[in-house]
């Protein structure tokens, strides 16, 4: 197949074959060049302009390199271990790499900050284990995106004439439940997990484009120290990195943890999360979806609603005033100021000044922020 590249900020060129290329320019997939990587962060660091498309490029191609690394180390491991083939191998690179490609197609508006208008996971759905309590996730839009628009490209491309690739092998990489796992619990960690190709791109992407260093560590060295190994605990195969990298594996921990400190959790920008959260769910109620939320993903006609809306669509809409109070905040940068922070790690006496401070200001208080592990 005719081998494609296309030039990128990190990695100097990304390159694509014939089979991938169609699912790059799917219509699904160029959506994401219309929902930016980190929603309005734009709004203190100007450069955060980058979308979901280039993010999505830049992990197919970093999960190829762990993969390729991997696979010249440990090949022989994988044949007498867990009884790999070449012929599985050529297999197994392309199940990661359309995983990896397709991975943040279900990505709602505005990126994460969407994610609170995720609809909650109907009673007796017996598809999600953890029941009505749970919201569907991106990763869940994800999965019935691929199922709904991408299987005819990816089971019927002639590319696939030696695979005989199945959707669910790549669905099954993302996290799908009704996968039953084979050779994916062995790949699925290079996607997801502490050190994947996903947070390994974005703190590099995210970096460059903000200007700064905190998410900056050696790519080249975890790349070669990367390999696979046998959990002593578990007696399962794990992702690993080798002793001589070691050090690079707790940088990229580290810049995460920088990153989470002074870009994802900025007071500013978390101020900005909380405006467009309540100005989209001011225009989908205008737009007819119940209470306020996305469409649920358990129907082809419910994803094509829910693809057509993107950063695009939804500022358009708070332009013309349909995004109500917040989204005038958000047009005129009128937002909530951080009025107390606690420390990063705060103990119980000042989380019980938290506490007096908020029953005695709840009136005056628009919101309450926290924020989970970023390491």
């Amino acid at each position: 197949m005719k081998v494609y590249e296309t030039r990128d900020i990190i990695y100097g060129f990304i390159t694509y074959d014939d089979w991938e290329r169609e699912i790059i320019n799917h219509p699904v997939f160029q959506r994401l060049r219309r929902i930016k990587q980190l929603s309005l962060t734009d709004m203190i660091y100007p450069g955060a302009n980058h979308t979901r498309f280039e993010h999505s490029l830049g992990v197919m191609h970093l999960s190829t390199l762990f993969y390729d690394s991997i696979i010249k180390k440990r090949e022989q491991f994988l044949k007498e271990v867990l009884n790999f083939d070449d012929a599985g191998f050529k297999r197994d690179k392309k199940i990661i790499r359309l995983a990896a490609l397709l991975h943040d197609i279900g990505h709602s508006p505005f990126s994460h900050a969407g994610e609170e208008l995720m609809p909650y996971v109907p009673q007796g759905n017996s598809k999600y284990k953890e029941g009505a309590d749970k919201r569907f996730s991106h990763e869940d839009y994800s999965i019935a995106i691929i199922k709904t628009f991408f299987k005819d490209i990816i089971e019927n491309h002639k590319g696939n004439d030696n695979y005989g690739i199945r959707v669910e092998d790549v669905t099954a990489l993302l996290g799908d439940e009704t996968v039953k796992p084979k050779r994916s619990h062995v790949w699925k960690n290079i996607i997801s997990s502490q050190l994947d190709a996903d947070r390994a791109d974005y703190l590099l992407r995210d970096s460059l484009h903000l200007g700064i260093s905190y998410g900056i560590y050696d790519k080249e060295r975890l790349v070669n120290t990367m390999s696979i190994a046998t959990d002593p605990e578990t007696y399962g195969t794990n992702l690993a990195v080798e002793e001589g990298g070691w050090h690079v594996a707790e940088s990229l921990v580290i810049a995460r943890y920088q990153m989470f400190a002074q870009v994802y959790f900025h007071k500013t920008r978390r101020a900005f999360d909380y405006h467009i959260e309540k100005a989209l769910k001011e225009i989908l109620s205008k737009h007819g979806e119940k209470s306020g939320f996305f469409p649920l993903p358990d129907s082809e006609e419910n994803l094509k609603k829910y693809i057509d809306y993107d950063d695009w669509k939804m500022y358009g809409l708070i332009k013309e005033g349909l995004g109500g109070e917040h989204g005038k905040i958000i047009l005129e940068r009128s937002h909530d100021k951080c009025v107390y922070q606690t420390s990063e790690v705060p103990d119980e006496t000042e989380l019980d000044r938290f506490e007096d401070l908020h029953n005695t200001f709840q009136n005056e208080i628009s919101f309450v922020d926290s924020s989970e592990k970023s390491w």
